[in-house]
């Protein structure tokens, strides 16, 4: 049973997954990401050919798979693991590709081999929103009903021109469609958010935030456009046609837009993270830890908290 809600305040300013999580199960839960073999319908010719501009050829999947680990027993050791140091259990997160863009008997067999795993808690699917069929729809309500899961809908922007520039293959619009299904049946979304898509300014994230807050959504990701390698990106940015935001920039517009996102909404990444040698630029995104750090001191310096510019003139926490 969950706890009580997280408010966020001046002292603890961001309503982390983590602290969700925790008080739905009474301990940590961290993440399996897991690439089950799907694809995507912007490589396999169904909208277009080649993947969105930012994707590296594994489609952002885990970046620490071991030779000839399959999905299964990739999440069974994370899972041992995690109990091993007396965590609740972990999430599956269905992450690679777009999983549900599959057969739904397909996707249906994987959720429920990833739930018979010891220790596994949730379930997350990755989502693109032109990649939710009735009946995809129907088989994410039916195991919702067994197991906490949430789908990860991959937004990245409300400006079309962007979408269309970036190869993504959809639009804002089949993106309000699909949350409005989502919302319909009860089902937690997350939206993925990339800020500093070429061509877009402080003003067209935020207008693309607000346009996702308006969706209802249960979490957000917020994260830098980062060029990595083997990403279609990346011969444009070695070209210099890619301008990339510098970190204060980029920290001072997620601190505006986390004081105007609901507190109620779950912060699942403030951040993009790549390994050496996938990561090309910028070099800040390889420190996560520095990088939610200043944000943190951002917030610090504002004496502000998640939330802040939605409560009443002059009320604080």
């Amino acid at each position: 049973m969950a706890g009580p809600p997280f408010v966020p305040t001046v002292e603890d300013p961001i309503h982390w997954l983590s602290k969700d999580l925790k008080a739905r199960f009474g301990g940590r839960v961290s993440k399996a990401c897991l690439d089950a073999g799907f694809t995507c319908p912007n490589r396999d010719g169904t909208v277009g050919r080649g993947g969105c501009l930012w994707c590296d050829p594994g489609g952002s999947g885990p970046d620490d798979l071991r030779p000839g680990e399959g999905w299964e027993a990739r999440l069974r050791r994370l899972a041992s693991r995690a109990l091993e140091r007396g965590d609740a259990g972990v999430t599956a997160y269905f992450q690679a590709f777009t999983p549900t863009h599959s057969d739904p008997s397909l996707l249906g067999d994987i959720l429920e081999r990833a739930l018979r795993v010891p220790g596994v808690v949730a379930l997350a699917v990755g989502a693109r929103p032109d990649c939710l069929s009735r009946e995809t729809l129907d088989l994410l309500s039916r195991t919702a009903e067994r197991t906490f899961l949430w789908v990860e809908v991959g937004m990245q922007t409300a400006r079309d021109e962007t979408l269309t520039a970036m190869n993504r293959g959809h639009g804002l619009a089949e993106t309000r469609k699909a949350c409005g299904e989502l919302r319909a049946r009860a089902l937690p979304f997350v939206l993925h958010l990339m800020v500093g898509l070429p061509g877009e300014d402080e003003a067209d994230v935020r207008r693309s935030h607000a346009a996702a807050v308006g969706m209802g959504p249960w979490g957000l990701k917020i994260h830098p456009l980062h060029v990595v390698a083997g990403s279609p990106l990346a011969e444009r940015w070695r070209r210099g046609e890619v301008a990339l935001w510098e970190r204060d920039r980029y920290l001072k517009t997620v601190a505006d837009l986390l004081e105007e996102t609901p507190p109620e909404v779950t912060l699942h990444r403030l951040t993009g993270e790549r390994p050496p040698g996938l990561l090309l630029a910028p070099a800040w995104c390889g420190d996560k830890r520095g990088v939610l750090g200043a944000l943190q001191r951002e917030l610090a310096r504002r004496r502000s908290f998640q939330g802040r510019r939605l409560l009443p003139a002059g009320q604080t926490r």
